[in-house]
């Protein structure tokens, strides 16, 4: 609980950013959200040991594409002394058109575990491209030269499309990327979703199907990475 009050504090304080908004209404927007999941589950992965995770999340964006933005969530790897219970992660990045039907989305993302013990600190940074092609399609390269503090380099391709079910008011989302940590313990996996959602309102409703297949070393039989569904609640608002 204590991690999570830090967390709150922690947002509270990016939230003083509405600031710059008020420089130049038409340039900058500021926007948070607030999520609420059954399991913190990333590329594949239980972030939460399969428990529930509250997640907020506040984002300042400029007219021009570049855009900052703070996100954190209660974490559990089950590793005894880690003293790991909250991650907070800092991006920022540029998103814009590129072309005719094709959008560019490049960002770095700093993952950060306050609170940490001596020897278990596993903070790290990621260089993420998207490209969404017709609105629909998508294909996202993620590196990072090192991985959880390890000192070496892990690789992230994820493609994957986005769609609204007719006049219903439900999106479809389908996604597949591919895990390699082969330089970070000899192994790489695949993990796959399946996902719908729904707006009532400012609230965002979604369920998921979430599984991995192909792992070949370390994390082979890692219960964290078994098939799940996931629920999550939403909500949006803007400053």
């Amino acid at each position: 609980m204590k991690q999570l009050i830090k967390l709150g504090l922690v947002v509270s304080l990016v939230a003083a950013m509405p600031a710059m908004a008020q420089e130049s209404e038409s340039t900058w927007s500021v926007s948070g959200n607030v999520t609420a999941t059954n399991d913190y589950v990333f590329r594949g992965i239980s972030q939460s040991s399969e428990n529930f995770a509250f997640q907020p999340s506040l984002t300042v964006e400029h007219e021009s594409g570049l855009y900052g933005y703070v996100w954190g969530s209660n974490v559990d790897f089950d590793t005894a002394g880690d003293g790991i219970n909250v991650e907070v992660d800092y991006g920022l990045g540029w998103a814009g058109d590129v072309g005719e039907g094709v959008n560019l989305d490049l960002s770095a993302v700093r993952y950060t575990y306050p609170g940490s013990n001596s020897g278990f600190g596993i903070d790290y940074n990621e260089y993420l491209a998207k490209v969404t092609v017709a609105e629909h399609f998508y294909a996202m390269f993620g590196y990072t030269s090192d991985y959880v503090n390890s000192g070496e380099s892990s690789t992230y391709y994820q493609v994957g499309s986005d769609w609204d079910l007719g006049d219903s008011g439900v999106a479809l989302s389908l996604a597949a990327g591919l895990n390699d940590f082969d330089n970070v313990a000899g192994d790489r996996f695949w993990d796959i979703q399946v996902g719908v959602s729904k707006d009532f309102g400012p609230v965002n409703l979604g369920v998921a199907y979430i599984d991995t297949a192909g792992f070949n070393g370390e994390f082979a039989d890692t219960d964290i990475a078994n098939a799940r569904v996931v629920l999550t609640a939403s909500l949006d608002f803007d400053f």
